[in-house]
């Protein structure tokens, strides 16, 4: 599950690597797209065909346009990672580096989602729905059903998890950090849970004018893009306070980490440029 936006934004770019490297970025943003709609709509064959054709295209324009602006923001990470008593300001004034990268890159799939949504006819409509209300139960009995005391215990495991590859196992002091983090969070399972199944709603209401509504793809975009306006009032003013708690964390762990933990990191930033130096763009089909 995400965590917070600064963490999300720092965390899902280092972990770049984690699938193949920079695969995630390239070559598996046509599986995440395919995965993601072939999870809650069944496609026929003409949408499928359609979609496919419209994700080498987005394949091709973020290898050729994003790709290239990955690397410079990498080495300022790095940079501000290596820091002498990193504090939490460091952290949070990477944001606006990094916050554009997915804005572009969701502003250039939306209006692919729109016109794929306004293919769909009643039956994949009522599938979308029922499988969006089945993943919110299970998603809820996981993350928010267990009493808060087990709650932090699994959202701790969840970060040293994403966290390994880079530091290696952390260290006593380390841990102890994460799990005062993991209880500062509180009730923010439900929050997030909550807000997600908000977004969900106004996104199925406006499915339900795919046919009617002139501003049709314009309130999709909106939904994909703009999404803080359609956030609920607790997860905003959660999502302010646990952004900064998330930075003073992280900059905890990096002022904490051993002399290995420090090589082991600047080891995968150095595979993850080589990876993105080495990366090779492959047409689309409109330029073959």
């Amino acid at each position: 599950m995400p965590l917070l936006r600064l963490m999300s934004l720092l965390i899902c770019l280092l972990l770049l690597a984690s699938c193949n490297s920079t695969r995630l970025a390239y070559n598996n943003l046509g599986w995440l797209i395919n995965w993601k709609v072939s999870d809650f709509i069944p496609l026929n064959s003409a949408q499928k065909t359609w979609l496919s054709e419209e994700v080498k295209a987005h394949q091709a324009w973020h290898c050729s346009t994003e790709i290239p602006r990955y690397r410079p923001m990498l080495a300022n990470l790095q940079s501000t990672l290596a820091t002498n008593e990193l504090d939490a300001d460091q952290l949070m004034n990477q944001i606006p580096q990094l916050e554009p990268a997915v804005d572009r890159l969701l502003l250039e799939v939306a209006p692919t989602m729109a016109e794929l949504f306004k293919q769909l006819d009643e039956t994949q409509l009522s599938a979308l729905k029922a499988n969006l209300t089945d993943q919110h139960q299970e998603m809820y009995k996981k993350f928010a059903a267990p009493d808060l005391a087990t709650q932090a215990k699994e959202r701790s495991e969840r970060l040293e998890k994403r966290l390994d590859r880079w530091l290696g196992r952390l260290t006593e002091a380390q841990r102890a950090r994460v799990a005062l983090w993991s209880a500062e969070m509180e009730d923010q399972n439900r929050i997030w849970l909550d807000n997600r199944q908000h977004w969900q709603r106004q996104l199925l209401v406006t499915l339900e004018q795919r046919s009617t509504a002139e501003d049709f793809n314009d309130k999709i975009i909106q939904l994909l893009v703009e999404r803080e306006r359609y956030w609920t009032d607790d997860f905003i003013q959660r999502s302010e306070i646990n952004t900064l708690a998330g930075a003073q964390m992280l900059a905890d762990l990096v002022n904490m980490a051993t002399d290995a933990q420090r090589t082991r990191m600047a080891e995968q930033f150095a595979k993850l440029d080589r990876d993105l130096q080495q990366m090779q763009c492959e047409p689309s089909s409109s330029q073959t």
